[in-house]
């Protein structure tokens, strides 16, 4: 059962390791160009995300300091 979480774990690892370069590079395409990219609204999902929690300045931080920290890692 352990084996199976830490590949479960890994899996997750893996897939947030790949899907956030992608989502930085379309925040910044859509900020540079003001267009969704490729029919992708990146800001306008985020902002949709955020905008569904009742304390939206928080998740705002909190989401920008993840960024942050993956980035600057």
């Amino acid at each position: 059962m352990k084996n199976i979480i830490k590949q479960i774990k890994k899996i997750v690892a893996q897939g947030v390791e790949i899907a956030v370069p992608f989502l930085c590079l379309g925040v910044v395409i859509q900020l540079i160009t003001g267009s969704p990219l490729l029919g992708w609204n990146v800001v306008g999902n985020i902002s949709a995300a955020i905008g569904q929690f009742g304390q939206t300045n928080f998740i705002g931080v909190a989401a920008l300091l993840v960024l942050y920290s993956y980035i600057h890692r």
